[in-house]
């Protein structure tokens, strides 16, 4: 016979999340599909940062969460909502855009995103959980 569906297959062990920082730019529009990579962000634009969170383990996640640093004025920590992620199965990955005003201008700042900052879901390994990324604010 057929080996069974992966939904059907008995999953043991324990989710492990990493982050990957894909590249740091701008949005030229509100839309994320208007970002541009770019290790400058040009003056008046919106800085970004595009990432990756992909569940390297043996087990679905469940429910979790990540958190973005972001170099705002008031250095802002940005926390999704539940809602914001989606359970992933062994080897299933989301990409996220994610884009923030009132950046402090020429400067050359850290932005840093935290999977499973709250340790909702237990894993095998939380030491690849967090990735971090420079980015430089030309002036307004």
């Amino acid at each position: 016979g057929k080996p069974p569906e992966p939904s059907q297959r008995q999953m043991s062990g324990s989710p492990d999340f990493i982050v990957t920082i894909n590249a740091v730019g701008y949005l030229t529009t509100t839309s994320a599909e208007s970002f541009v990579a770019s290790p400058t962000v040009p003056a008046g634009s919106r800085p970004a940062v595009s990432f990756t969170i992909k569940n390297i383990g043996t087990n679905v996640s469940g429910q979790w969460r990540f958190s973005a640093s972001i170099p705002t004025q008031t250095s802002y920590v940005y926390q999704s909502k539940p809602e914001d992620t989606r359970s992933l199965l062994p080897g299933e990955y989301i990409d996220y855009i994610l884009g923030f005003d009132h950046p402090v201008p020429n400067s050359e700042k850290v932005i840093s995103i935290i999977a499973n900052f709250d340790r909702m879901i237990t894993e095998s390994n939380t030491n690849n959980n967090s990735a971090s990324a420079q980015i430089t604010i030309v002036g307004n």
